[in-house]
């Protein structure tokens, strides 16, 4: 009997050391990865950046014309664009729209049977997923 006991105790402490290795192995497999450290051996070189490309310097240019100019120029009459394209804001398919009502009568032919084409595309499109439909 007493045999017994000892091989029972001995299964049962078993059975506790596979359950706990199993539970150690699950627990690795959810592993963030931070044993596999980057290692940086020296820091990295700062990137040359232009800082006065025609972007960058012409950055809010128009922002003091109504402080400066008395208030008789808006911003979008500077802007050199367009009709169509100058103090719109909408989508693809409502930009194109207008381009066809403002100067469709004088576009080329081919010019005008793509834009009818990317308007006919732009159309399905927006029906089918459309932010309002």
């Amino acid at each position: 009997m007493p045999q017994d006991l000892g091989t029972e105790n001995m299964s049962v402490l078993a059975g506790l050391l596979k359950a706990g290795a199993s539970f150690c192995q699950t627990a690795r497999a959810f592993s963030t990865g931070a044993c596999c450290q980057i290692r940086m051996h020296a820091i990295p070189e700062l990137k040359k950046v232009d800082r006065w490309t025609e972007k960058r310097s012409m950055y809010g240019v128009y922002d003091n014309i109504g402080i400066l100019g008395d208030f008789k120029a808006h911003p979008k009459d500077l802007i050199i664009a367009p009709c169509w394209v100058k103090a719109f804001r909408g989508n693809e398919l409502q930009r194109l729209t207008r381009k066809k009502r403002m100067v469709g009568d004088r576009m080329m032919t081919e010019d005008k049977l793509n834009l009818e084409k990317r308007v006919r595309l732009l159309y399905r499109r927006y029906n089918r997923t459309g932010k309002y439909r």
